[in-house]
């Protein structure tokens, strides 16, 4: 029987198979419309969608209302 493997492992896979397993091609891609994208280096990325303040805590974005 086979061993399941991660998930954060299955999507580095993914990235690797989707840059022809070029671990250097998977850091430095550009496709920041995957949805895989935030996560291809084995934990989530920090980007626009996902403001991080100082301390290091989530943020949640909020708009004024006026």
């Amino acid at each position: 029987m086979t061993e399941r493997i991660s998930r954060s492992k299955a999507i580095r896979l993914k990235c690797l198979d989707c840059c022809c397993g070029q671990m250097a091609e998977v850091r430095k891609c550009e496709l920041t419309t995957c949805p895989l994208w935030r996560y291809r280096m084995g934990k989530e990325e920090n980007d626009e969608l996902r403001p991080v303040r100082k301390n290091g805590e989530k943020t949640q974005e909020i708009e004024d209302e006026d």
